[in-house]
């Protein structure tokens, strides 16, 4: 059972995590997923088409702010163009108590989860949060997620940024799909039973 009903817009947590559940390295380093994968490319294309709003934690919406906002003057490719400029025209929020302005394009700050709850109570195309591990937490404790897409790489990192951090009590979870992206990736998507 999920927490939206029928007028909300889903919000899911979409992440690239390792086989032992990390998102980052010991060193927070990234150098584990590699790029290139063509079926994982064509798979971001899509989601980032099937989505309305993404939503980021501070540390992460700083992270992004380094690329994607010059990234369209510097492409690698056609394709890399045509991604960047999605991603700077998609609206975007990042929930912190801390950021004082966004200065992205298309992004505003909200300081409260019953602001993203507000935001999933509006008609539109679902809501995506991308990366954080404090952002996950935040969402699961409040009961904002509908599923977890987990993109999960052929590595074990033996340590690092868990996906799931500060997490004290149980979550169920209904497998709703999987999908094979070749070069084992899979991803693994979930629903949160809440009790």
């Amino acid at each position: 059972m999920t927490t939206t009903t029928p007028t909300e817009r889903r919000l899911y947590v979409s992440m690239i995590t390792s086989l032992d559940g990390y998102i980052e390295g010991p060193g927070r380093e990234l150098d584990w997923f590699q790029d290139g994968n063509p079926q994982f490319e064509r798979y971001c294309d899509e989601m980032v088409d099937s989505v309305g709003l993404a939503v980021y934690g501070r540390t992460s919406y700083e992270l992004m702010l380094q690329y994607w906002p010059d990234a369209e003057a510097h492409p690698r490719s056609p394709q890399d163009l045509a991604f960047a400029r999605k991603m700077n025209a998609l609206p975007k929020v990042v929930l912190s108590r801390t950021l004082t302005h966004a200065a992205w394009a298309n992004t505003r700050v909200a300081r409260d989860p019953e602001e993203i709850a507000a935001l999933k109570r509006q008609p539109g195309k679902p809501i995506v949060a991308w990366a954080g591990a404090a952002l996950v937490s935040t969402l699961i404790e409040h009961r904002l997620v509908d599923e977890f897409r987990l993109i999960v790489h052929p590595v074990v990192l033996g340590g690092g940024t868990p996906l799931f951090a500060r997490r004290d009590k149980r979550i169920s979870l209904r497998q709703i799909r999987t999908q094979n992206l070749g070069g084992g990736l899979s991803v693994l998507c979930y629903e949160p039973v809440w009790s």
